[in-house]
């Protein structure tokens, strides 16, 4: 089982970079350039067809679709066969392919903002598929394919981690929560982006950027040697928005009653999901750290039952 779970991801990947370089050989699209303004953009519905699109798809829209397919699906399965270790090559995957070749699209700060602009192209499918993954596995889409997330957590050195007290990380989290409102609120008024080229890493993948962008990838970059995804975790706006939806999964780790409550998971999870047994389903980034480290191996992804027959599970 386990060769045959590499050799699916490994199968996997070489499709993905297959498909890639045909469809950038072929000159699929033109990327946005880095560093370019968005204010010159009105606010459009999605039923407001642009006199200059002549495509569904713009730009690479349709290639980032299906790497975007390609990585949920190699996430999937390495979820559903438990095999963990993968992860890592996954998000050192995401990093190349995602980040320095595609640019780093679904940017965290514009995404939230660019779908009620671009919501009559094919950005709306791009947007869709976080958060149906949300809906149905949680923040799959956070913990494995975002690009941003994942160079965060491959900077990071657990040996060398700093743990922030809980009560002053719960008041630092909602930060993501306000940046979420504000973000729609002002695209919603005046209809033009903005920060998004403040993503931690955003100047790195697009090779460019002003002082100030780099300055902030640059902070983002050395905090995340010290701390666990430090932008996820407090200032995400994209991450906000797909933490409401996984209160809602249908499927999430879960402990069967042979859980000790040794809290090994506690100390183990790099999120700060897990606590005696039980995942915070919103702040769980489905790393299956907390699964390696049971002696009773009683957490697995399992499907959400009735709340009378539940072990319980903070959301």
């Amino acid at each position: 089982m386990e060769k045959m779970a590499v050799g699916v991801v490994g199968g996997a990947l070489l499709l993905i970079l297959v498909v890639g370089s045909v469809l950038l050989a072929d000159g699929f699209g033109t990327r946005d350039s880095f560093g370019t303004s968005d204010e010159s953009r009105t606010f459009q519905g999605p039923e407001t067809q642009s006199s200059e699109q002549t495509s569904y798809f713009i730009h690479e829209q349709g290639l980032e679709l299906i790497l975007l397919g390609l990585f949920s699906v190699l996430a999937t399965v390495i979820i559903v066969l438990q095999k963990y270790r993968l992860r890592r090559w996954l998000l050192l995957a995401s990093v190349i392919i995602l980040g320095f070749v595609m640019g780093g699209f679904l940017c965290p700060t514009a995404a939230v903002q660019n779908i009620f602009l671009k919501a009559n192209t094919g950005y709306l499918f791009l947007f869709l598929v976080p958060v149906v993954l949300a809906l149905i596995m949680g923040r799959l889409f956070c913990g494995y394919i975002c690009p941003f997330g994942a160079a965060q957590e491959l900077l990071h050195v657990r040996k060398w981690a700093w743990r922030i007290p809980s009560k002053w990380m719960s008041i630092l989290a909602k930060l993501k929560y306000v940046l979420l409102i504000y973000l729609v609120v002002r695209v919603l008024v005046t209809g033009s982006v903005v920060l998004q080229n403040y993503s931690p890493l955003k100047p790195l993948f697009s090779w460019g950027g002003t002082p100030m962008t780099i300055g902030a990838t640059v902070f983002f970059a050395l905090l995340s040697v010290f701390f666990y995804r430090p932008f996820c975790r407090t200032l995400c706006p994209f991450g906000a928005f797909l933490w409401l939806l996984s209160r809602f999964s249908l499927f999430r780790i879960r402990a069967n009653t042979s859980c000790v409550s040794c809290n090994l998971c506690t100390r183990e999870c790099p999120s700060g999901a897990m606590e005696g047994g039980t995942v915070a389903a919103s702040e769980c980034l489905l790393c299956g750290k907390c699964t390696r480290v049971c002696p009773a191996q009683c957490l697995c992804v399992k499907g959400v039952r009735p709340a009378t027959q539940s072990q319980g599970g903070r959301e």
